[in-house]
């Protein structure tokens, strides 16, 4: 078990990320940095470096500028990763927030689900 977007958890969304072939494949075209953080907890945030779609990189996020950033509150978060509530319809109602480029993340919009229930996968302590 690990504790929700820590550094540990982080790692086992990498490597979650890294079996799953068709997001990979989806994702080809694909390369950015990620910052993900539970609302008002910006300073214990993490990251993950894609590049062509493999996820290369995780951990602590720094202070570089990300390009892509997501977060949500700790409840809202939990929501998603269960699959009660969809990523679409999350960032819809502002419940999930996202800072980078609406073209790219709509692009790309399938694999992005897709990457959000992912986190359902890791063995979460809440």
């Amino acid at each position: 078990m690990y504790k929700f977007l820590s550094e540990e958890w982080i790692k086992a969304y990498q490597e979650e990320w890294n079996k799953n072939e068709k997001l990979k494949n989806d994702l080809k075209g694909f390369s950015a940095s990620i910052k993900y953080f539970i609302d008002g907890e910006d300073g214990k945030a993490v990251h993950l470096i894609v590049e062509s779609g493999v996820a290369k990189e995780s951990g602590k996020a720094d202070n570089r500028k990300y390009d892509f950033e997501m977060w949500a509150t700790y409840k809202d978060w939990q929501t998603l990763a269960k699959g009660e509530m969809g990523p679409k319809a999350a960032m819809l109602t502002k419940k999930l927030k996202f800072k980078g480029s609406m073209i790219t993340a709509m692009k790309y919009m399938g694999p992005f689900e897709e990457s959000l229930r992912m986190m359902g996968k890791i063995p979460t302590e809440w």
